[in-house]
């Protein structure tokens, strides 16, 4: 009697399950239809998803790269020392670099005479500024003939002239150029008898 008791419980519940199971809705498997169009969304989700990462990925790409760090103006470089950095600064054009000058005193004698006199030109400015006049050979002989400190004419010396721009020239007619090497020295150069700044026919004195 027990027995047939639990049988029949044992069917009933399992016609329940088969029940339950039949239900629309549950455990219930895609259509074909529904798994194409979910396969087609994938597929095209699925482009942008890879060029996104290859994006990422690429290094010929600069717009993917990451930018570098912004650099404080200057950063890095080193300091060039220049002719401004010195206690006495020389002129803002220095002379460019050439063939050794010959000294007056050497091998022109009579020229030689003409330096002597525009370095005591020179000498006698110091004593009343206290250093060397800077700037242009035109800007120097303008100090020289009044535009100093005591309103004095040092120039030009006995003998030497100026041309129509001001210039104290040599004897050959070519401006002189004056370089100061510090508040004490002044350098004076003359192109010599080629007429020529700047190769080794000059004649210097300092």
């Amino acid at each position: 009697m027990k027995s047939r008791i639990c049988a029949v419980i044992g069917i009933g519940v399992f016609f329940a399950f088969v029940a339950w199971w039949m239900k629309p809705g549950v455990h219930q498997t895609p259509s074909r239809m529904e798994a194409s169009e979910m396969s087609s969304a994938v597929a095209d989700a699925a482009p942008e998803v890879i060029s996104s990462v290859n994006e990422k990925a690429d290094p010929s790409n600069p717009a993917t790269q990451p930018s570098a760090p912004a650099r404080k103006p200057g950063a890095g470089k080193p300091h060039a020392a220049s002719a401004r950095d010195l206690t006495f600064p020389l002129l803002a054009t220095d002379p460019p670099a050439g063939p050794a000058a010959r000294r007056v005193s050497d091998v022109a004698p009579d020229a030689a005479q003409d330096f002597d006199k525009i370095a005591l030109m020179f000498r006698d400015y110091r004593t009343i500024a206290g250093e060397n006049p800077v700037g242009t050979n035109a800007e120097i002989m303008k100090a020289m003939m009044g535009d100093n400190p005591k309103g004095a004419k040092l120039g030009p010396p006995a003998g030497l002239r100026l041309n129509e721009n001001g210039e104290l020239i040599d004897r050959w007619g070519t401006s002189y150029f004056f370089h100061q090497l510090t508040k004490d020295l002044m350098e004076i150069r003359s192109a010599g008898p080629d007429r020529r700044m700047w190769n080794d026919d000059d004649l210097i004195e300092d």
